[in-house]
């Protein structure tokens, strides 16, 4: 990559008016188009010898550049760095973005939510006992985004309307409501919310509402079984209930922030996020949220957070501190090795998801941040984070041969 990228000239095109959410092969890719049939078969074959010819070239010059060490006793292959082109004054294109389009919830005031907590030590409960006690406190709550409606999981934590949930609908979210079992529905205002976990709190105008109780964390251990309640059909069919076991439990930073999270097999393949993961008394030992997908990118290991940090998290959003979270609006990830050698990308970050601007794109790469290049996403956050909301940051952007620079204002969560 280079020390701190001092750009050469490049090629400024026109920016397209339209995107596409395709994987970064076919963005950053390219093919040749077939040429037309021709009625001269010589002309193929010369052609054709001209091309192997070529080929042949270019696998023995690659082979030629390779260096072959002896590291440890281990034998190990030196391939030829891939040249890059980098940015001058000269060869970034403006790129003009506006925040009309995206919606950013307004922190509310979080009450000091009494929360249910239990020491799970007493005798197993049946499945149907545990979906009889647990069920009326689960609700389907339903986000109208950007990218269109989805479905996520909740559960009532107070009886006066407060829902815990987790989705990564939340860029761009412009509504929240929320659907019972027996088919109450209640329109929601989303109080607080935190990016690296994807928790969100909910509030609900109602009374004596049924509620879940959370497990002291420390109890739970590899092999025991456990329960999870989701709704991964919308609220037509209600609160699925999946029976499994505990597979595994550590630990996972995201950014500045490590959460205690569960892999257990009651999270079947598409039950969303915000699901209780609950033990043999009942108890909430976990929800799932989107922290894996942010963890390993483009897949989602569909990890639960421990009810330990819950607990904490829920905490922080009574005294408000998760609303000074900074952030642009964009779904930030670090580029897999694989893909900045194969394309040579001048940075380490990129866009992760399709973003709320119309001009950006997802896999545009981020080279800079108010001049500053950034090769992590401790960098990347750190330099957000000194910013005031309303601040307008300015980022260098990479895309398929092209720069830009565009400015996004900063706003708070």
């Amino acid at each position: 990559m280079g020390d701190k990228m001092v750009p050469v000239e490049a090629e400024i095109q026109e920016l397209p008016q339209e995107r596409e959410n395709v994987r970064p092969d076919n963005f950053y890719g390219t093919s040749a188009k077939p040429r037309p049939q021709r009625d001269r078969s010589w002309l193929l074959i010369c052609l054709s010898l001209i091309m192997i010819a070529g080929s042949t070239y270019s696998i023995a010059s690659n082979l030629l550049k390779l260096r072959i060490t002896n590291q440890s006793d281990d034998w190990v292959i030196h391939y030829p760095t891939p040249e890059t082109t980098l940015a001058t004054e000269e060869t970034i294109q403006k790129l003009v973005v506006t925040a009309e389009d995206i919606f950013v919830p307004v922190a509310g005031e979080a009450d000091a939510v009494e929360l249910h907590i239990e020491v799970s030590d007493g005798e197993s409960r049946s499945p149907s006992e545990i979906y009889a006690a647990v069920s009326p406190a689960v609700v389907c709550v339903e986000v109208e985004s950007y990218y269109g409606n989805s479905y996520c999981t909740g559960v009532v934590i107070s009886e006066d309307g407060y829902i815990l949930t987790a989705t990564d609908a939340q860029t761009g979210a412009s509504a929240f409501s929320v659907s019972f079992a027996d088919g109450t529905r209640y329109v929601a205002d989303c109080v607080r919310e935190e990016w690296g976990s994807g928790l969100c709190l909910l509030k609900v105008e109602a009374k004596d509402l049924p509620t879940v109780s959370f497990a002291q964390d420390g109890g739970l251990s590899v092999g025991q079984g456990v329960y999870c309640i989701c709704n991964p059909y919308g609220s037509q069919i209600p609160n699925v209930f999946y029976d499994g076991m505990m597979s595994a439990k550590g630990s996972v930073k995201v950014g500045s922030y490590a959460y205690t999270v569960l892999q257990t097999s009651a999270q079947r393949s598409g039950v969303g996020y915000g699901c209780p993961i609950l033990d043999g008394q009942g108890l909430v030992v976990g929800l799932t949220t989107p922290i894996g997908k942010r963890l390993v990118s483009d897949q989602d290991p569909c990890l639960a957070i421990s009810a330990g940090d819950l607990t904490e998290i829920l905490a922080a959003f009574a005294r408000a501190e998760t609303s000074e979270y900074r952030w642009l609006g964009l779904e930030v990830a670090e580029i897999p090795e694989e893909y900045v050698y194969m394309y040579a990308f001048p940075g380490r970050l990129w866009i992760n998801e399709t973003p709320p601007y119309q001009n950006l794109c997802r896999y545009d790469v981020i080279c800079s941040v108010d001049g500053v290049p950034v090769e992590s996403l401790e960098e990347f956050e750190r330099i957000i984070s000194a910013h005031e909301p309303g601040d307008v940051v300015e980022l260098i952007i990479f895309r398929v041969g092209t720069y830009y620079r565009v400015a996004l204002p900063v706003f708070s969560r």
